[in-house]
């Protein structure tokens, strides 16, 4: 049902406007960007170009953008499939514009506005019958590639069918998750989420806390965003907030806690002079040269940021030692209860709207569980046949086994090569093909440098150079393996979470997906087969250039473009649907008769390259722009890539290229420059370039 949509027309070039229409063009969509004048949408579709983190999976794909204006080009929207109107959040602004919109609209043309929270039914008023039957309101949160919310308000004229059509448009084309609200004011994540926020500001001035001592509160302790309350605050923008706080108390005569939907003074006060946090430069926080300054919001006075120690390090220790944590969480829940019913009759769909918009680990529902019970919900995606501590074997039906990971941030320690070797190893299982995917937020964050790094301390060196055998050993059953192995990665997929992509049967990526053979940072080369594999795909420069460089894709096309991933391979909007297309495409490979690939010959490059090659790196450290350690670390990446030495031409075998990533690896990890990297990694989680 999807396919109908080719193309959109946005209405209005703001920031929602014009980055929603760059997310269209990333999934290929034609789209026109229109706006009162052409030099605004032009200026508009320029501003997603260079927003950062970027709106464009890729560049050139701004490119599927044409701008426009709404006195030249308002005719366009009789061909298009969906009109979705992203103008300022002013009724009259809006009813104006739509009654322009109307008399142009095609016969099956899909119309929507994306609103914030204001009335989809007061907003669409003025519609003629019959584009009422395709009206509705898509909420997409801001910035729409990579939050995952869309909400979708159908009014009580909405035929069913066009709300069917956007949303499998809306899930599967452009990759969101849906949750249908009612029309309510600020539907449903912001109806809780702005209670959350406003009631929390309430306590802190009970409980006379200060911008610092409530971040440390309610930001990770809760499973809520690092930014917590104030840091997200300033990137939302303090006019926003007003904004839907004024709607909610405009809109909400019998909401039982509308006295709190107020916008405090110290709020005001900051409106009047124009501190509106990210966008002004200034809000509860403000960068003091080198330092972060927080806000005394009785002075409103700035300070250097304090420390602040949290006696506590979980959710459930935190509600019942906070009085915050405490007294916050016991009303969202009640509040939330009673919303139940108005907003919309599934508790689910506000645990996953709070999941989506707001980031949140856990739902309020799902929150509450949790502090009653002790036990975490836990998102799988199939039935458990088998698990050790950092893997799972999944029946996921069809025939189809899934390995899925569920280590701290998906590490691949020692239990998860274990499992996924024996398991595809085993000529008695009864499965036909593989996933290996999971239901975390991002695939893999590497191999296990905590029990590396502890082997090395102990100089248990026979056991190092094993880890990586059985490691080189798993990899090769995923390439080996009779049984197709199909890989479904997405977000952080680095290291040897790569090494395990590149050696798939195929690969069903979410679209966001950064990935990397980052080894370089922790002193290390990929010898996992990651060396041996791009060797084999995209030859011995460009390995080594995205390889020393640590380079990690911002988008699943680029990792296409870095030879991460194959024609042949999939990229999947929804990351909700990324097991579901893996199982399909595997069991498509198994009734055709797979047959794993038999076994690949690097034709060395020569040592006339490796020369080139090394002079190459010569240059950049003579240059200063690596260090010496980079150089040696450069010269073992080339010492693989070129195949040891071999003359140009010689036909060398998978088996001897791993061993010689091995003996690199082995040689690295000897260096104390390399330990200092790893160290460090674990510690702070970033790469020391010593």
């Amino acid at each position: 049902m999807a396919r109908w949509l080719e193309r959109v027309v946005v209405l209005g070039a703001g920031t929602m406007g014009a980055r929603l229409a760059a997310h269209c063009a990333n999934h290929g969509l034609e789209v026109s960007l229109l706006d009162v004048t052409l030099a605004r949408a032009e200026a508009g579709l320029q501003s997603a170009r260079q927003t950062r983190p970027a709106s464009l999976f890729l560049p050139e794909l701004a490119r599927l953008v044409r701008p426009g204006s709404f006195d030249g080009d308002l005719g366009i929207v009789a061909k298009a499939d969906w009109v979705v109107e992203a103008i300022v959040e002013d009724l009259a602004a809006k009813q104006e514009l739509l009654a322009r919109v109307a008399g142009q609209l095609g016969p099956e043309t899909l119309l929507t506005t994306n609103t914030s929270g204001l009335p989809i039914g007061a907003v669409g008023a003025g519609l003629p019958a019959s584009a009422q039957r395709r009206w509705l309101g898509t909420h997409f949160f801001n910035p729409p590639r990579y939050m995952r919310l869309v909400e979708i308000i159908p009014t009580p004229l909405t035929d069913p069918q066009a709300l069917a059509r956007i949303r499998s448009a809306v899930e599967i084309r452009l990759g969101k998750g849906v949750v249908l609200a009612r029309d309510t004011p600020n539907f449903i994540a912001n109806r809780i989420g702005v209670f959350a926020l406003l009631n929390t500001l309430r306590l802190m001035g009970e409980l006379g806390l200060g911008v610092e001592e409530v971040d440390a509160l309610t930001g990770p302790l809760l499973g809520w965003p690092k930014s917590a309350t104030f840091r997200t605050l300033d990137m939302i923008g303090l006019d926003t907030l007003a904004q839907v706080v004024r709607n909610s108390q405009l809109n909400l005569p019998r909401d039982e806690r509308r006295t709190l939907f107020q916008v405090p003074p110290y709020i005001e006060a900051m409106l009047a002079r124009s501190w509106l946090g990210d966008k002004t430069g200034q809000g509860f926080y403000k960068r003091v040269g080198e330092e972060v300054w927080a806000l005394d919001v009785q002075t409103l006075e700035y300070h250097p940021r304090r420390k602040v120690a949290v006696p506590f390090d979980d959710l459930r220790a935190a509600a019942n030692a906070s009085p915050l944590v405490h007294q916050s969480l016991e009303d969202l829940f009640r509040y939330c209860a009673t919303r139940v019913g108005e907003i919309t009759d599934d508790p689910g769909a506000i645990d996953q709207a709070m999941r989506w918009g707001y980031n949140w680990q856990y739902g309020p529902f799902e929150m509450q569980a949790l502090l009653t019970t002790g036990k975490r919900p836990r998102r799988q995606w199939g039935l458990a046949v088998r698990s050790n501590a950092g893997c799972s074997i999944v029946d996921l039906g069809e025939g189809v086994g899934g390995l899925e990971f569920h280590s701290r941030v998906n590490l691949i320690g020692a239990d998860t090569v274990a499992m996924i070797t024996e398991a595809l190893q085993d000529p008695s299982s009864p499965f036909d093909a593989w996933v290996i995917t999971n239901a975390a937020d991002n695939f893999s964050a590497g191999a296990d440098l905590q029990y590396l790094l502890a082997l090395i301390h102990n100089d248990e060196w026979d056991e190092v150079e094993e880890a990586v055998r059985r490691f080189q050993a798993m990899t090769m059953a995923v390439k080996r393996s009779p049984r197709p192995v199909v890989v479904g990665p997405f977000g952080l997929t680095l290291g040897g979470g790569s090494e395990l992509m590149l050696h798939a049967a195929r690969v069903v990526a979410h679209a966001e997906l950064y990935a990397g053979l980052v080894e370089v940072g922790v002193g290390l080369i990929p010898a996992g087969g990651g060396t041996k594999e791009m060797a084999l795909r995209i030859g011995a420069k460009a390995s080594l250039e995205m390889i020393a460089m640590a380079k990690v894709s911002t988008s699943a096309p680029e990792a296409r473009q870095m030879g991460l991933l194959r024609e042949g391979d999939e990229i999947i909007a929804n990351r909700e649907r990324v097991t579901e297309a893996g199982k399909h495409a595997a069991r498509q490979l198994a009734s055709a008769g797979y047959e794993a690939p038999a076994p690949a010959m690097l034709l060395a490059p020569g040592p006339s390259v490796a020369s080139t090659l090394e002079l190459g790196v010569f240059l950049l450290r003579e240059a200063e722009q690596i260090s010496a350690f980079d150089q040696i670390i450069a010269r073992c990446l080339i010492h693989v890539l070129c195949a040891g030495g071999a003359p140009a031409g010689t036909a060398v075998p998978e088996a001897q290229l791993l061993d010689l990533e091995r003996e690199a690896f082995l040689s690295l990890c000897g260096e104390a420059k390399t330990q200092a990297r790893i160290a460090h990694m674990l510690q702070t989680g970033k790469a020391l370039r010593n």
